[in-house]
């Protein structure tokens, strides 16, 4: 995730950013590009830094009120354009390698709510306090530009103790919050979270998913999701594809390439589905292909699971989307 927000907060503050960049070990050139990925010690140490400079013990909540969702990548042009929140959630989850690689974001459900937890990996640098209040407060801000008022949570819970009073939080984040949770959460009431939202648009949608997938293989071109959705694109034409199968290809078992591709923040159905979305929306941009064609290539047992399958990525028929 880029740096940008935490540079406009500190400059607030009257901190000189490129200096505490420095003093983490990070070259402040790198800082300023729009795609650089950043160690994951170096970033922590920065944000370290940055918090005792300000002395806020909200520092982290001040940063997430500037994301906006450029700031995400594609990510953020994808979660804008979802036809639901709860499409918005599930593309945040698909890419939120995006956001971090330090650790993982999965779509939960309990008790009438739906939403997002973290879910840290072995590898995980532990990010500080202040780091986590900026993502969770960012992801609040941009799912508010996707859905306006219906995005506001039904509650968003907290690993760390309060600091703040509550009510500080409630005017925030505006709805409430819970402290020292088993995972951070960001909760909404189910059944609003599935009410299609007018301004959506699945065309857009979907081409940002293209942008994020690209971005994500080219940041870790051997990474196992890369080799899967290599080896699929290879399979998918003959039908001849299935997760066993794959995992045989990698020399490995079927458990250690979900556990794998877990880690990476993806599963391989994922991967599946997002490598048959954008294969079919270039055919039929192509327009060179039959929909009969385009599903056989794709690996689809008939037309029909096709159109399915492209109903539930886009919110359309391919015919609809043509048209």
């Amino acid at each position: 995730m880029t740096t940008a927000p935490l540079q406009e907060a500190l400059h607030d503050y009257g901190i000189e950013f490129a200096a505490l960049a420095r003093r983490a070990g990070v070259d402040p050139g790198l800082l300023t590009r729009p795609n650089a990925r950043y160690p994951a010690a170096a970033v922590q140490k920065l944000w370290t830094l940055a918090a005792a400079e300000s002395g806020d013990p909200l520092f982290g909540f001040r940063v997430g009120n500037r994301m906006r969702p450029g700031m995400f990548h594609a990510l953020g042009l994808g979660i804008v354009s979802s036809t639901s929140v709860l499409a918005a959630l599930k593309r945040i989850e698909r890419y939120s390698s995006l956001l971090s690689t330090n650790g993982r974001i999965v779509v939960v459900r309990e008790d009438g709510l739906v939403g997002l937890e973290t879910r840290p990996h072995e590898r995980t640098v532990t990010p500080t306090t202040e780091c986590v209040d900026s993502i969770v407060v960012g992801v609040c801000r941009v799912l508010e530009q996707c859905a306006g008022p219906s995005a506001i949570p039904a509650k968003v819970v907290f690993m760390r103790p309060r600091v703040a009073p509550e009510a500080t939080y409630r005017e925030l984040l505006r709805c409430p919050v819970e402290f020292d949770g088993e995972h951070i959460a960001i909760l909404f009431d189910a059944v609003a979270a599935e009410q299609p939202i007018l301004t959506g648009n699945p065309e857009l949608a979907a081409e940002a998913d293209r942008l994020a997938a690209h971005y994500i293989e080219g940041m870790a071109p051997d990474s196992t999701a890369a080799k899967v959705r290599s080896l699929l694109l290879k399979a998918m034409p003959s039908g001849e594809f299935d997760q066993d199968g794959i995992a045989r290809s990698l020399n490995q078992s079927a458990s250690t390439l979900q556990r794998r591709l877990r880690r990476e923040g993806t599963t391989y159905q994922g991967l599946l589905d997002a490598t048959r979305r954008e294969l079919a929306l270039d055919y039929l941009r192509q327009g060179r292909h039959s929909l009969a064609d385009i599903a056989f290539l794709l690996g689809f047992t008939d037309q029909a699971n096709f159109t399915r399958a492209f109903r539930r990525w886009t919110g359309k028929t391919p015919r609809e989307f043509l048209s």
